[in-house]
């Protein structure tokens, strides 16, 4: 399933990252997911900081994005124009 701009945008604009949303951002199964998030985890260990714990593991957003060099930016720009073709039919 193909995720729009604006979607990813959604997901992108959290504070914490689960597995499901990193997921729904590299378009990959739960395991995968769950390998980048542990990656993510062993990073943030490893500078000395600590994770929140809780029934569900989660990351900051922000480490996410890193890791995936994601340019919000241009994910900004692109979910904003999608959004006015939606509404006004034409850019």
């Amino acid at each position: 399933m193909k995720i729009t701009y604006t979607q990813i945008f959604a997901v992108v604009s959290k504070q914490w990252a689960n597995v499901n949303d990193i997921k729904q951002l590299c378009g990959i199964g739960r395991d995968k997911a769950r390998e980048i998030r542990n990656k993510i985890e062993l990073d943030i260990k490893a500078s000395g900081k600590k994770i929140l714990g809780g029934k569900e593991k989660i990351v900051p957003m922000s480490k996410v994005i890193d890791y995936l060099n994601m340019d919000i930016d241009y994910i900004a720009k692109m979910a904003m124009l999608e959004k006015r073709i939606n509404n006004d039919g034409e850019i």
